[in-house]
C-alpha cells in the first residue's frame, strides 16, 4: 500500500473531506442569503432599473465589464472607444446564439467572455424575448469555481431581470394616459414630490386647449380625441427627451424639466412661440383650427407641491383672462 492509499483511509483524509464539504456548504449558504437580500433590494427599490441592475451584476460577480443587450439597447460600463467593446460588437452574432451560460476563451487573448441569455417571462411581453448578459473577466482570474459561481448567480439574475421588467411595465401602465400615451396625473403627482424632495432649477408649464368643449360639439368626440393625441405628440416633439410631458386630464397638459438659470431667458423666448407653432401644426395634421393657453413658471424654489401647482395654475388662469391663445409667465431667476 502506497502513501496515497494509506492517506485515503486515514482520519486526516476524512477530516479534510469534511472540512471541504463544510466549506462548500458554508459558501452555498452565504450565497443563498446574499441572493435573498439582493432579491429583496431589487424588489422593493423601484429606482433600480436595468442600467442599475447591470452595475449590481458587476459588483456581485466581480467581473471587469458587463454588457446587457435588450431591444437594441446596450447597457454597459465599457467605453465605446475601448477595443474590448469593438471585440464584443464584432462577435455579437455568435454571442447572441448562446444557450445557457457559455464561456468563450478564444475571442480575446487576455479576457474570458461569458454570455448568458435571460428569458423574459411571457407574462411581461407579447412574444419571446431575451436579454443577453455578457461578463468580461481577465483570464488569469477565471477558474472552475468562478464559472460555477457565475452560473449559479445567473439563475438569480433571471429573477432580478424579470422583477425589473415587470415593475417597469406595471409603472408604465399605472402612470401612462391610455389615449395620448403621455404620463398621467398619477405620474405628475409623484414627479412633483420628487421635485420638492430634490430642489433644483426647473420649469413647469400648464397648457390648456382653448374652448375644447366647443371643438368637441363642432367636430365630434372622435375628432376631439385625435386633437388630444396630436397635442400630446406635438408637445413631445417640441421639448427635450429628458423633459416630462403629462396629460393631467381632459384637455389639460403639463410639461416640466430642469433648466439652467443662465439660459432661462432663451428658453422663455422659445416658449413664446409655442402658441403659433401649435395652431399651425394642428391645422397641418388635422385641418382643425385650435389654440392653447399657457402658464409658465421658472423657479428654483420647490416650496411644497400644492403651492407649486397653485402658482402655475394661477398663471394659466391669467392667460385665459387675457383672451386665451397666449402665455403668462413668472420667473424667480434674477
Amino acid at each position: 500500500m502506497n502513501d496515497f492509499e494509506k492517506y485515503k483511509d486515514s482520519p486526516e483524509n476524512i477530516k479534510d473531506i469534511v472540512l471541504e464539504e463544510n466549506r462548500i456548504l458554508s459558501r452555498k449558504l452565504a450565497e443563498s442569503q446574499q441572493s435573498f437580500e439582493l432579491l429583496k433590494l431589487v424588489h422593493f427599490d423601484r429606482n433600480i432599473d436595468l442600467e442599475k441592475l447591470n452595475d449590481i451584476i458587476i459588483g456581485c460577480t466581480g467581473c471587469l465589464y458587463s454588457m446587457m443587450f435588450y431591444k437594441g439597447i446596450i447597457l454597459t460600463n465599457l467605453d465605446k472607444e475601448n477595443k474590448m467593446y469593438r471585440c464584443i460588437m464584432n462577435g455579437i452574432d455568435t454571442l447572441a446564439t448562446s444557450q445557457g451560460l457559455t464561456v468563450y476563451d478564444a475571442l480575446h487573448e487576455e479576457f474570458t467572455i461569458m454570455c448568458y441569455p435571460v428569458t423574459v417571462s411571457s407574462i411581461h411581453v407579447d412574444k419571446d424575448e431575451k436579454i443577453h448578459v455578457i461578463l468580461i473577466f481577465p483570464k488569469r482570474l477565471v477558474n472552475q469555481e468562478v464559472k460555477d459561481f457565475v452560473e449559479s448567480f445567473m439563475l438569480v439574475n433571471d429573477v432580478l431581470v424579470n422583477i425589473v421588467i415587470s415593475r417597469e411595465k406595471m409603472i408604465r401602465l399605472i402612470e401612462t394616459d391610455p389615449l395620448t400615451k403621455l404620463l398621467n396625473r398619477s405620474s405628475w403627482n409623484s414627479t412633483l414630490e420628487t421635485i420638492v424632495a430634490n430642489p433644483e432649477s426647473f420649469f413647469i408649464l400648464f397648457i390648456d386647449l382653448d374652448n375644447f368643449k366647443t371643438i368637441n360639439d363642432t367636430y365630434g368626440h372622435q375628432v376631439g380625441d385625435e386633437i388630444l393625441k396630436e397635442t400630446g405628440k406635438w408637445l413631445k416633439s417640441v421639448f427635450r427627451d429628458e423633459d416630462r410631458v403629462f396629460r393631467l386630464g381632459g384637455d389639460e397638459f403639463a410639461v416640466t424639466g430642469k433648466i439652467n438659470p443662465e439660459s432661462a431667458e432663451g428658453f422663455y423666448t422659445k416658449i413664446l412661440s409655442l402658441n403659433e407653432l401649435f395652431t399651425k401644426s394642428l391645422h397641418a395634421e388635422l385641418e382643425v383650427n385650435a389654440t392653447i393657453s399657457i402658464g409658465a413658471l421658472f423657479t428654483k424654489n420647490a416650496e411644497d407641491k400644492d403651492s407649486l401647482y397653485l402658482r402655475v395654475d394661477r398663471l394659466l388662469y391669467q392667460s385665459k383672462e387675457k383672451g386665451r391663445n397666449t402665455i403668462s409667465a413668472e420667473s424667480d431667476f434674477a
